[in-house]
């Protein structure tokens, strides 16, 4: 497709996903459709609406996103992180990935740009609210292209709305006549930029591969299946609010007695007023005195946790993440609570796992490493954050070591906590332990063997 073909697809395309994507944002923000209230309201219980609000989908996303880290970029034959994972540091993209994985798991989808620069390959997170990825074949590994909304601009009198349009050549700005998007004549096309890139520079992150042709992002991203549930809840917030505002303080009634009225203005005068220290008396030995029962508040906070409850069981995050009341747990029963977390933690490092390796594959070719970006066997590792006992971790790594002689220095990436950094930090210190421990065996005359020297010195070359 060529330039104008692009966008007039695109901009069709954004038309279509724009309101359930913007409708998906403002319920992540708490800006959600208020419960049902009757036209003649009070404005009393529409303070009520406005406080009732209780916003659980940004902790949802969260729980999942705060298991979404990647450490590293290697290939089964290279302990080793591979050349291209010095473009992740420099794009400071330890810190810029939650964007990323934060975009996919609210929206269905979040996008990243690679382009060539001076200083090696700029990788960047762009939103899908003002980017819109385009493939005429849904299931195509790459964008075919992506349009990309820079707001709006003046010129010649006219309001413009600017748009990027990014393909396999070039990146071309366009302006548009605002409110007449539909009138390609009128749009003014600018001066292609080629990028030099093989395909479109701008990478997608699915969070899951849509399984019919009509299917729209939001839709498959975690937070639209839970908005219906988080209107129930806002309902059921809402009705206990109103309970404890005016059902739940026990009422009193009084029969048998004159209510005194004031002889200036007319009105009654209350001649019983309730404190810890006053006593009610009257004359009257037929005067009775009683209560109304307040509203029992149960069902409504049954009401609420079974809500809470079925948001946990659709998003797979466990219940205690949301309510607490895990306490003095097994670590067996932790870990059974914990499965359907690490199983939906386990899809999505998949899925956004093959998309941060197009973008180091990308990055590779803008920086001219053609073998690095040709490479197909390298694998994106993501940080361990599984709920584990370190002890019992450490006893297994060990069993798997002295059993089935795994190297002990394979394992080390394994135990909880421990970044590339300690890792590499400890072969450093192995090696001069090494290197130490035989200089020393030499200077003592234990071994004088040529062997013995020359692995003194490749060790020591380490």
């Amino acid at each position: 497709m060529d330039t104008r073909d692009l966008l007039g697809v695109g901009l069709a395309q954004r038309k279509r996903e724009m309101p359930e994507l913007v409708r998906v944002d403002q319920y992540m923000r708490g800006v959600q459709d208020a419960p049902y209230l009757p036209k003649r309201a009070e404005a009393e219980f529409r303070r009520l609406v406005a406080r009732s609000v209780e916003n659980w989908l940004p902790l949802i996303v969260a729980v999942i996103a705060q298991n979404l880290r990647v450490e590293g970029y290697r290939s089964t034959d290279n302990p080793e992180d591979l050349e291209p994972w010095r473009y992740w540091s420099a794009n400071q993209l330890d810190s810029r990935q939650n964007a990323v994985h934060r975009s996919a798991l609210v929206f269905g989808r979040g996008y990243v740009a690679v382009t060539p620069g001076d200083a090696g390959p700029t990788i960047r997170p762009v939103s899908p609210l003002s980017v819109t990825g385009v493939a005429e074949d849904a299931d195509n590994e790459w964008l075919d292209g992506a349009v990309r909304s820079l707001g709006r601009t003046r010129r010649d009198g006219k309001t413009f709305e600017r748009w990027q349009v990014w393909d396999d050549r070039a990146i071309t700005e366009v302006l548009t006549p605002e409110g007449e998007h539909e009138r390609a004549d009128k749009w003014i096309v600018g001066a292609p930029e080629p990028h030099g890139l093989s395909r479109c520079p701008v990478v997608a992150f699915r969070n899951r591969w849509a399984d019919a042709p009509d299917t729209l992002p939001h839709e498959l991203g975690e937070v639209a299946p839970l908005i219906p549930i988080q209107d129930r809840l806002n309902e059921t917030i809402l009705n206990t609010k109103i309970a404890e505002s005016y059902s739940a303080f026990r009422q009193r009634w009084a029969s048998g007695i004159s209510i005194p009225r004031d002889p200036e203005t007319g009105q009654p005068v209350e001649t019983f007023r309730a404190a810890v220290d006053r006593l009610w008396m009257v004359e009257n030995k037929d005067v009775r005195f009683g209560e109304f029962q307040q509203t029992d508040l149960g069902g409504y906070l049954a009401s609420r946790e079974a809500a809470v409850k079925a948001m946990s069981a659709i998003a797979q995050v466990p219940p205690h993440y949301l309510l607490g009341g895990m306490v003095n747990i097994s670590a067996d029963a932790l870990t059974a609570a914990m499965s359907g977390l690490s199983h939906r933690v386990g899809e999505r490092q998949t899925m956004y796992g093959e998309s941060w390796e197009q973008v180091l594959r990308l990055a590779a070719e803008a920086d001219g490493q053609e073998s690095a970006a040709g490479d197909m066997s390298a694998r994106i590792i993501w940080h361990d954050a599984e709920a584990r006992s370190l002890s019992a971790t450490v006893d297994a790594l060990g069993k798997l070591a002295q059993t089935l002689g795994v190297p002990a220095e394979a394992l080390w990436e394994r135990v909880p906590g421990v970044t590339a950094f300690d890792v590499e930090a400890w072969r450093k210190v192995r090696a001069q332990t090494q290197t130490a421990d035989l200089a020393a065996q030499l200077l003592t005359g234990q071994h004088t063997s040529d062997a013995t020297l020359m692995e003194a010195s490749a060790v020591g070359s380490e």
